[in-house]
């Protein structure tokens, strides 16, 4: 009897394990599907000209408490990840480092590169489109209500054709909850 009870220990055991192990790559699949692929500057550079898509560069330091709100709050939050995968080349710049990296026929080390764009706090963010034109940088923590608009604008061309402030106007318009379903 004692080895039977020994025996049903063991293979509950191992069930338990086994579950906590699927439950965990269950876990792990869905947190893959709610995060953004990250690309260094050269590979988001090539990526975007290949495929058409905007590149956003996110310029953040390691000691920058708002860039990492910003990559929880904002690049984690699933309507973002999901307009990212469709439309985007995303891309992080440690603005202190010195790997290199090259931009219009030019070697930077990211601390340049970050000086070039004009960034002079963190979090700051680039807009780049497909052909290489810098569109805008944007200083600080964007929350994702707000970042939304500004990828859809930007992104989808809408800066050709009409000011943000008509855009927003037309999309709360057309979307009435739009920015408060982006939390």
């Amino acid at each position: 009897m004692k080895n039977k009870n020994s025996v049903f220990a063991i293979i509950l055991a191992s069930a338990f394990f086994l579950s906590s192990v699927a439950a965990s790559s269950s876990d792990d699949a869905k947190s893959k599907k709610n995060e953004v692929a990250w690309h260094s500057f050269e590979q988001g550079l090539a990526v975007s000209k290949k495929e058409k898509k905007m590149m956003v560069v996110d310029f953040y330091t390691t000691w920058c408490g708002w860039c990492k709100v910003m990559d929880k709050e904002t690049y984690g939050n699933a309507k973002v990840v999901k307009f990212a995968k469709d439309k985007l080349v995303l891309v992080k710049v440690n603005a202190e480092s010195n790997e290199k990296t090259r931009f219009r026929d030019k070697e930077y080390t990211y601390r340049d590169l970050a000086l070039a764009f004009g960034v002079t706090g963190y979090p700051a963010t680039a807009f780049i489109d497909a052909s290489g034109e810098v569109l805008t940088l944007v200083p600080g923590y964007i929350p994702p209500d707000k970042f939304l608009p500004v990828l859809e604008y930007l992104a989808d061309g809408h800066h050709k054709t009409m000011k943000f402030d008509e855009f927003l106007a037309k999309r709360n318009k057309t979307q009435p909850d739009a920015d408060r379903s982006a939390h």
